[in-house]
């Protein structure tokens, strides 16, 4: 499979993909969806929205069975970019005059990756907003010390200044920086373990990450943890909500760790969810916490749940425990959670 984004998004510009022998078979929409790293469902919509061709012909049904070396060529609308500039409204949890912390919405790239990418990014959001960003590395990543996939929402720490750039790229090399999320996978883990497998490209498919030991991969460790399980909540769908803390932060660490034990987090296609859950991915970085650059004073912050994903998890799993009675928003302690099934 040809692929030419790194993620799925409104891009300007014209992509092509040919069909290899190993899509033969495959419906249009679900190549599109693996692809891009998105649902069945956004794929469909997608598609309404956006002049899709199947060998220079407009696609016109979803379910189009794709033979080899067929072409598919989208071509988004002009339109979309200013739409969804518009849209993104991105709370600020934490903001100084060295750093600032977001709640980064799903379905936002945080930077783009070179001069053909067109899409609107988080740094883009950034520079529309005003806000004064480090230069540290390239232009297409003022500011970012960290990132998140564009199907990942929560906390986002940015560096205002180039001191604290360094001294925040520092903690994360030092673990000074904790990093914790929280995702729904389609079955529950065995016991809490940490995964420590190296990842690389797939040699096929660009776009895609996956677990080996080859010289190539670069090492890559993290924490899995129960938080519920959804049988507990008299629910039939052994789902579980889990906790993960990263050590080291490779592109879809998470999702290609899941997927080497056979877990997959519900709406993350892309690396083998098959359930019937089509919404956004059910992955979210709730926690994060570091010492400020200047003051060397801890911070710890809690981003709160997007509303579609909190109606989820309390739908899904008794966490009525883990509700602020003042504000309604579920704050799981993931790093006391962490601690106490690690004995750390």
């Amino acid at each position: 499979m040809q692929q030419t984004l790194e993620n799925f998004s409104p891009n300007l510009n014209t992509k092509c993909f040919e069909i290899t022998e190993e899509n033969i078979g495959i419906r249009a929409d679900v190549f599109i969806a693996q692809a891009y790293g998105i649902s069945r469902a956004q794929a469909q919509n997608y598609i309404k929205s956006t002049k899709v061709l199947l060998n220079h012909a407009p696609l016109k049904k979803y379910g189009t069975t794709l033979k080899l070396y067929d072409i598919i060529t989208i071509t988004p609308q002009e339109t979309e970019q200013k739409k969804q500039k518009k849209e993104f409204v991105i709370p600020i949890l934490y903001e100084d005059e060295d750093i600032l912390i977001l709640n980064k919405p799903a379905d936002l790239i945080v930077h783009r990756s070179d001069t053909k990418d067109t899409q609107y990014t988080l740094v883009d959001w950034l520079k529309d907003s005003n806000f004064k960003l480090s230069n540290l590395g390239d232009s297409y990543r003022e500011g970012i010390v960290h990132r998140l996939d564009k199907g990942t929402s929560g906390a986002i720490a940015i560096a205002k200044n180039n001191i604290a750039h360094a001294h925040l790229s520092a903690q994360i090399k030092t673990r000074a920086m904790g990093r914790y999320y929280v995702c729904v996978v389609d079955k529950p883990i065995k016991q809490s373990q940490i995964i420590e497998s190296s990842i690389m490209r797939h040699p096929k498919m660009r776009l895609k990450y996956i677990v080996s030991n080859t010289i190539e991969a670069k090492p890559a460790k993290t924490a899995f943890f129960t938080i519920a399980d959804s049988t507990n909540a008299g629910n039939t769908t052994a789902l579980a909500l889990i906790g993960a803390k990263l050590f080291s932060g490779r592109t879809h660490q998470i999702r290609v760790h899941l997927h080497s034990i056979n877990r997959h987090i519900l709406g993350d296609t892309f690396y083998g969810y098959k359930g019937n859950y089509t919404d956004r991915i059910l992955l979210h970085a709730h926690f994060i916490h570091l010492i400020h650059p200047i003051s060397k004073q801890p911070i710890e912050i809690y981003a709160p749940f997007p509303l579609e994903m909190q109606e989820f998890l309390e739908a899904h799993f008794p966490l009525q425990t883990y509700k602020n009675p003042q504000s309604q928003n579920l704050i799981i302690p993931l790093a006391s959670l962490y601690a106490t099934n690690f004995k750390v």
